[in-house]
């Protein structure tokens, strides 16, 4: 029997979702499993370690420090820190049991601050703040 890793029981009001999406969207490693999950909708734990740690090690997201990135220990933060916390926000759900990752149903306003922050994370568009508040408030 498959253990899903969840944990808000009442319904999410626009200010908890705007809190939980800055907090969430605070770490690179929960943006780098949204972007990844928005192209794929579903990946295995190991999946998503490699590609954090890829992001980490050689992609837009590079790391300043030279000390290469330890997969394992990227693997057991998103297990144990960054992925339950994108399930307590709804972001994802998370089966502990098989570790598997599905994006959930983002909101159009969440929907397009992950967008606008993909982008500044590749470098691909610069922050523009108005726009930014502008999406929050729908």
């Amino acid at each position: 029997m498959s253990t899903w890793c969840t944990f808000r029981t009442t319904p999410m009001t626009q200010t908890d979702i705007l809190s939980d999406l800055f907090r969430v969207l605070s770490h690179p490693h929960r943006r780098v499993v949204l972007y990844y999950l928005r192209e794929h909708e579903t990946a295995s734990l190991d999946a998503l370690a490699a590609c954090v740690t890829g992001w980490d090690e050689s992609g837009p997201g590079a790391a300043t420090s030279t000390n290469p990135v330890d997969y394992e220990r990227v693997r057991i933060q998103l297990h144990h820190t960054h992925l339950p916390m994108l399930a307590d926000a709804g972001f994802v759900t998370y089966d502990v049991a098989d570790e598997e990752v599905t994006l959930g149903d983002l909101l159009p306003p969440v929907e397009d601050v992950v967008s606008t922050a993909a982008g500044i994370d590749t470098g691909e568009e610069e922050l523009d703040l108005d726009a930014l508040v502008a999406s929050s408030e729908n």
